[in-house]
C-alpha cells in the first residue's frame, strides 16, 4: 500500500472522496480480509476495525463501515478501552451520517461533543467530535450552527498547530460559509476523520 491509497479530497458536499478509487476499494478488500483473519487478537481487531470503518465509508461501502465502527465499539467496551469506544463512536456516527440517518448520528454526536468538554480524557479529542457534528448539521442543511461547529474546531486545532486538521476545517467553514467548493487533499491517512 501507497501512502496515496489513503488520500481524498472533499466535494462540495463535505464527503471525502477517494484521488484514486481503485487504490481506496483494494485497501477496503486489504483491511477486510485482514478483520477475518484476525480471530483471537481483540487489540488487533479492534484497531483493524476502526481503521476499516473510516476506509469503508470514504469508499462508499456505509453498511459496512457502520458494521466494522459498531463491532470496534462493542469490543473496545469489552476491552475496557474508552477512548478507543469514543473514537469510534465517531466513525460510527459519520457512517450513520453519510446514510442520512440524522436520528442517530445527531444525538451520539451530541453526546460525543459532551464528553469531550467535560471529561479530560477526551478533551483533545473536541475539535474531531466538533467537525464531525458540524458535517452532520451541513448534511442536513443546518448551515449556522455547523458553521459555530468549525469554527470551534478551527480554533482549538489553530491553538495547538495542527495545520493539516485546522486546514481541514477552515475548508469546510468555507464552504459552509462561502459555498465554495475545494479541492483539498488530505494525505495524512485516516486518523479519526477528519
Amino acid at each position: 500500500m501507497t501512502a496515496d491509497a489513503h488520500a481524498w479530497r472533499l466535494d462540495g458536499r463535505l464527503h471525502e472522496i477517494p484521488v484514486d478509487p481503485g487504490a481506496f476499494a483494494a485497501e477496503a478488500e486489504r483491511l477486510t480480509d485482514a478483520i477475518r483473519a484476525t480471530h483471537s487478537q481483540p487489540r488487533e481487531l479492534l484497531a483493524a476495525l476502526g481503521k476499516a470503518a473510516s476506509v469503508l465509508r470514504i469508499a462508499g461501502r456505509l453498511e459496512e463501515a457502520q458494521r466494522a465502527a459498531s463491532a470496534a465499539v462493542a469490543i473496545a467496551d469489552l476491552l475496557g478501552d474508552r477512548r478507543a469506544a469514543f473514537e469510534n463512536q465517531l466513525r460510527l456516527a459519520h457512517a450513520m451520517q453519510w446514510q442520512g440517518q440524522f436520528t442517530l448520528s445527531t444525538p451520539l454526536l451530541d453526546l460525543l461533543v459532551a464528553q469531550a468538554r467535560s471529561m479530560g480524557e477526551f478533551r483533545d479529542l473536541l475539535d474531531t467530535a466538533l467537525h464531525h457534528a458540524g458535517l452532520d448539521l451541513f448534511d442536513q442543511n443546518r448551515h449556522g450552527e455547523a458553521a459555530r461547529c468549525f469554527r470551534e474546531a478551527l480554533a482549538l486545532r489553530e491553538a495547538r498547530g495542527e495545520a493539516d486538521l485546522a486546514q481541514a476545517s477552515a475548508a469546510a467553514l468555507a464552504v459552509v460559509t462561502d459555498g465554495e467548493t475545494t479541492a483539498f487533499v488530505e494525505k495524512r491517512g485516516l486518523r479519526q476523520g477528519a
